[in-house]
């Protein structure tokens, strides 16, 4: 499964991805687990563990609130069978302050039969390949 694993991922940031251009919310999806978890709580402000379809819709409104612009570009992925860690590169304009911003970190996702259950995010790089079993 871990091929598919990456593949799914890619798909999910993806859809993620067209609604945050397009402005939108970003859709159901059948690749997401109703009650999937999206740990946030990494973050310097506002920490916080999103449940379900409506806590990725309330994730994807915060954001869109605090950032004029936000692009989450992908530089890798890793496969670790039922986990794929997401290299990636973020790249925000605040809303209010006009500040920009470029950070690197990582993401762990975590799939069971076929959909994303949880998302770990705001890791180290080298911290996210160590907790998969992974070292570079």
């Amino acid at each position: 499964m871990s091929q598919e694993s990456v593949e799914i991922v890619q798909q999910v940031m993806a859809l993620a991805t067209q609604a945050r251009e397009s402005g939108s919310r970003p859709p159901h999806t059948d690749l997401v687990a109703p009650d999937a978890e999206i740990d946030m709580s990494r973050r310097v402000f506002n920490p916080a563990t999103y449940h379900g379809i409506d806590g990725w819709m309330r994730l994807s409104d915060e954001l869109r609130e605090v950032w004029r612009q936000w692009r989450v570009t992908p530089e890798r992925y890793v496969d670790a069978g039922n986990r794929v860690v997401v290299l990636v590169t973020i790249h925000g304009r605040g809303r209010g302050s006009g500040v920009e911003i470029e950070r690197r970190y990582a993401s762990i996702w975590t799939l069971l039969d076929g959909r994303v259950t949880r998302v770990e995010v705001g890791l180290d790089p080298d911290e996210a390949l160590k907790a998969v079993g992974l070292e570079e």
